[in-house]
């Protein structure tokens, strides 16, 4: 079970506390918590890394980042009060590990701006959200064999390049409608729970 000291050492490694020698803007308050201008940019600057992109500081990438941060942090909460079994810290090694086997993996590191701790924290963070949304909704979802006819029905086809027959196809549909009803019940939690979560963005931080 998680429980409330996985959560706690989850919070310190994925929200970093400010120190009093840290002046830091607040990007988000989600009832008696923050959210950090600081780790906003964190964030956007470990998925560049990932993405092997530039890291966009715009006003628009910056509010998808709190969204994202936010949404971690609601989820955080919710499997500790339900008793959800997360990946604990000791999953950061394994998680880390395809990225330090790379050449440049220090030299990549150093140019985006970020630490190995960073890095592992991001990809927790991740982890725990599609573990939370797999264990919290996948069993709930059920689809049926007229879903799957209606989907099969529905796909684009090509005289030059007819579909497989819906035997043939029906695995793959399944799976497909599976992930996006299991998706759809994440995103209606998500608007719930930042509702009742008072979430609050402040717009100076997204200038």
């Amino acid at each position: 079970m998680l429980g409330h000291t996985l959560v706690a050492a989850g919070l310190a490694l994925w929200l970093p506390a400010l120190t009093a020698e840290t002046l830091d803007r607040i990007a988000v308050t989600v009832g008696q918590e923050v959210i950090t201008e600081s780790q906003v940019i964190l964030d956007l600057r470990v998925a560049a890394f990932l993405d092997r992109k530039p890291v966009d500081l715009s006003s628009a990438a910056k509010r998808q980042s709190a969204q994202r941060l936010v949404d971690q942090l609601l989820i955080l909460r919710e499997a500790m009060d339900s008793h959800v079994t997360l990946p604990s810290v000791e999953a950061t090694a394994g998680l880390v590990a395809p990225y330090k086997a790379e050449s440049d993996y220090q030299a990549n590191l150093e140019r985006y701006g970020i630490s190995e701790h960073d890095l592992g924290a991001h990809l927790l963070a991740g982890l725990r959200t599609l573990t939370f949304t797999d264990l919290r909704f996948r069993p709930d979802v059920q689809v049926s064999e007229e879903d799957l006819r209606s989907y099969y029905d529905k796909l684009p086809t090509s005289a030059a390049a007819p579909n497989p027959s819906f035997e043939d196809s029906r695995e793959q549909i399944e799976k497909l409608l599976v992930e996006q009803r299991v998706l759809d019940a994440l995103d209606k939690w998500l608007e719930m729970a930042r509702s009742a979560a008072g979430v609050h963005y402040h717009e100076k931080a997204f200038e």
